[in-house]
């Protein structure tokens, strides 16, 4: 486990929410070592530090794991502030208990949808930070004009974006009318300026993004907006395409 800030520890302890945290180290009722705290800033390590509030010791709770299914039209945020409009609505619409601290983790487009994941597992957010690093993910792309079997090919090839090459695991028409042309196309990537960038290597352009899955978790049995825990096959599953050590 990382280093928390001490108000968002106490949040995923279950002692209180996140501001109702604030409020108790400002009371002076919180100790990390024997000392109290009063500071707002203060990162702790619940695993080397001593944590305590009213006398009793936090224990940090394990990691949660969530799968959300994103909508189009939809901030890929949990600030409370980006949801007050339904022009520009986020994800804290949906989630229940924002307290809990949770990361947004390979966050969509607001036009594009699909799955998304919502952990309190610093280590593996900071893991999937940049493009979601190891964890292949299935997308089903929408582009303008028909893509031939010359287009494929060259996705199938690869591209490169920031200087850094981009090689899809699976490239796979799905459908065309002529005028559009939907792939099936699975990368270790969840940038959509990355996956814009495969539509400009083929000259057609991007013109809708779904991420069906990511890494081996799904979105059945889930509406739009709806979410469930991971399974702990999942958690394992996840893990260890990220190249993480369950502990």
């Amino acid at each position: 486990m990382a280093r928390l800030r001490l108000q968002k520890l106490l949040a995923q302890a279950g002692i209180a929410s996140r501001r109702r945290a604030e409020d108790l180290i400002r009371q002076g009722v919180v100790r990390v070592d024997g000392k109290v705290v009063t500071e707002l800033g203060t990162q702790v390590d619940p695993r080397l530090q001593r944590v305590e509030t009213h006398g009793r010791r936090v224990h940090p709770a394990p990691p949660q794991y969530r799968v959300l299914l994103k909508p189009r039209g939809c901030l890929a945020t949990l600030a409370p502030s980006a949801a007050n409009t339904a022009e520009r609505r986020s994800l804290a619409r949906f989630i229940p208990d924002p307290e809990v601290g949770w990361h947004v983790v390979a966050p969509l487009d607001f036009l594009a949808e699909g799955v998304i994941l919502l952990t309190t597992d610093g280590a593996l957010a900071a893991r999937m930070s940049r493009g979601g690093g190891r964890v292949a993910m299935t997308y089903h792309l929408k582009f303008q004009g028909q893509v031939g079997e010359e287009g494929l090919a060259r996705l199938a090839r690869g591209w490169k974006w920031d200087g850094r090459p981009v090689k899809p695991a699976k490239v796979e028409t799905l459908a065309t009318t002529g005028k559009n042309t939907w792939i099936e196309l699975v990368v270790a990537e969840s940038r959509p300026r990355v996956l814009k960038a495969a539509g400009e290597t083929i000259r057609h352009a991007l013109l809708k993004i779904s991420r069906l899955r990511l890494g081996e978790i799904g979105f059945e049995g889930l509406r739009m907006g709806g979410f469930r825990d991971l399974t702990k096959q999942e958690v394992k599953s996840l893990l260890r395409d990220a190249g993480i050590t369950a502990s």
